[in-house]
């Protein structure tokens, strides 16, 4: 729809708990044990996006905590597996093709496994337009926050613009017979965490500061979700 070759595969994967958007799983026969693994990773990561958002609550200083942390069942939650395939350098240094163009997540948080091909950028918090490495750390993840949260906290929590460029290691290309430089197949695993849908979220007063005003209205989960989805697809 934009135009550009988007260059990556994803296989998506949710609650068990979320009638609306149910799985679908491989045979078993195809990948053993891949469905149980995968449930279990799911709730592991619902787990441990609770105990973070828990965390904010505390930092945030919340009359309650555990607010955050409350909102989020973890039906809602979203595991994507993603797999960025070789392809010419030059495609992307030109344009027409794209790893991941640069948006913002529209949940509360989101956590990302990444390999060691590297490209993930975001966006400088004070420098608009310019884009900072985050370089693939061993045994650690990325948390970015989402447009809800930077909602939630009135902007004091900013949503990250964020993408995937080239890999910024030489040692990422191969070069073909032919003479073409070849990106390295890049593999990530985010896992998007939002509020349940049927919940109202409105700016907490502990974000709004004397002689401050609340920058957003009060909105239903859901309803947000659609209008960002909508938005996502316009041509």
């Amino acid at each position: 729809m934009r135009g550009v070759k988007d260059c990556k595969e994803s296989y998506e994967i949710g609650s068990e708990q979320n009638a609306s958007q149910p799985n679908i799983w491989l045979p078993e026969s195809t990948l053993p044990d891949f469905h149980s693994f995968m449930q279990f990773f799911y709730h592991r990561l619902s787990t441990t996006a609770k105990t973070i958002l828990l965390a904010l609550g505390t930092g945030l200083e919340l009359h309650n905590p555990s607010l955050l942390a409350d909102f989020h069942s973890g039906h809602t939650n979203q595991l994507r597996l993603l797999h960025y395939p070789p392809i010419p350098a030059s495609e992307i240094e030109t344009g027409l093709a794209v790893r991941l163009p640069a948006h913002t997540d529209f949940g509360s948080i989101t956590m990302v496994f990444q390999d060691e091909c590297g490209g993930l950028e975001i966006e400088h918090p004070k420098k608009p337009g310019e884009f900072i490495r985050a370089d693939p750390v061993q045994n650690a993840i990325v948390m970015n926050i989402g447009d809800l949260l930077m909602r939630w906290t009135n902007d004091d929590l900013k949503s990250s613009l964020h993408r995937v460029q080239l890999p910024h290691s030489t040692s990422r290309y191969t070069i073909t017979q032919e003479g073409v430089r070849m990106t390295q197949a890049r593999y990530s695993i985010p896992y998007f965490c939002g509020p349940d849908t049927d919940k109202s979220i409105e700016v907490f007063k502990e974000c709004v500061l004397e002689g401050e005003k609340k920058k957003y209205e009060p909105i239903v989960v859901g309803e947000y979700f659609k209008m960002r989805s909508a938005l996502a697809y316009q041509s």
